[in-house]
């Protein structure tokens, strides 16, 4: 967990506009990642179910729901946290960026949940739902709509348009 978190922090140091560490933990961003690190640190253990009460207390605080089932890499970037949604089955990579009002999760009930690959940017709004594989490398646009049907009828991803 630490080394996890330790990889956020580095990654956010290095890009432009770095204010200083001060500065990060008064955003809310900060506070989403060290929640979802910690809580997720206990996975595996009887202090996790415990701790998913402080998840839902974080939701409720910061507008944004970053479950720790999910499975989240190292070096982890979230640009105005508020409205962030991920499904607690989603697979998140490295070094991925996601900005405000992101939405990952699946259709409906029982439905498939998206895998995002490493060094992954999600624009603001943008919404992915379903069991889609969004490669490594891949900028997904603002206010961009992934779906499963969305794939197979419009360009591959990697293309632009």
């Amino acid at each position: 967990m630490l080394s996890d978190f330790r990889a956020d922090a580095r990654r956010l140091k290095a890009m432009p506009g770095w204010r200083g560490m001060i500065w990060w933990m008064l955003d809310q961003s900060f506070w989403v990642i060290l929640t979802y690190r910690v809580i997720a640190s206990a996975r595996g253990t009887v202090f996790h179910t415990p701790l998913r009460v402080l998840e839902k207390v974080a939701e409720f605080i910061f507008k944004s729901y970053v479950p720790t089932t999910a499975t989240i890499g190292p070096g982890l970037v979230i640009f105005h946290a508020f409205g962030v949604i991920i499904n607690g089955k989603t697979t998140i990579g490295r070094n991925c960026t996601l900005y405000a009002r992101v939405c990952i999760g699946n259709r409906f009930p029982g439905d498939g949940t998206p895998v995002i690959g490493d060094n992954v940017t999600i624009g603001t709004g943008a919404c992915i739902f379903g069991p889609v594989v969004i490669p490594d490398n891949y900028v997904v646009k603002a206010n961009a709509v992934i779906t499963p049907s969305s794939l197979k009828t419009h360009a591959p991803l990697g293309t632009s348009s």
